[in-house]
């Protein structure tokens, strides 16, 4: 009888064990490798932006996280006579391959005398070359009017632009 209380209170206890090990484990987080193009494309590059057809060129910051988030800022924002002053560009972007990204982002567009305000979406391919830090985009805008929603409508190409820059080394 002995014995037998004794391989009980064992198996017991090996159950209890392996059930706790198994529920431990089972919350256990394991960091996954970069495999995809972020760890290329991540940080913050100076750029010259190039507004097709009239040629005007301004300096921009623009930032890729690692998480998929795009930030531009520019000096243009205050406007030239073929660019309306906007706001800051946020988006989101997306890897398409090794070496290329696509990015859709939004931004507004103030006011002016003849102009209502909008809201423009900007759709972006990006190309880099890790070896040297430099990235270079071809970029559609559209612009809608306020109350549309940029997401699923359709507008027309407003302007192109291509921008060339080199990456942020802290």
């Amino acid at each position: 009888m002995k014995i037998r209380n004794a391989f009980v209170t064992l198996t017991i206890c090996l159950l209890l064990v392996l059930t706790t090990t198994f529920l431990v484990n089972m919350q256990k987080v394991s960091a996954q490798p970069i495999t995809d193009c972020r760890k290329i494309v991540t940080g913050t590059y100076l750029v010259t932006v190039t507004v097709s057809g009239n040629f005007d060129k301004f300096p921009s910051i623009v930032t890729f996280t690692q998480d998929g988030n795009y930030f531009a800022t520019s000096s243009n924002q205050s406007s030239v006579a073929s660019v309306p002053s906007y706001g800051n560009i946020q988006g989101r972007w997306k890897c398409t391959s090794s070496t290329e990204i696509t990015t859709t982002a939004f931004n507004f567009d103030y006011p002016t005398a003849t102009l209502p305000g909008t809201i423009s979406r900007t759709d972006l391919h990006a190309t880099f070359d890790p070896k040297n830090g430099v990235v270079q985009a071809t970029a559609t805008l559209k612009s809608f009017a306020l109350n549309a929603n940029p997401l699923n409508d359709d507008a027309p190409v407003a302007r192109t632009f291509t921008f060339t820059g080199q990456r942020v080394k802290p």
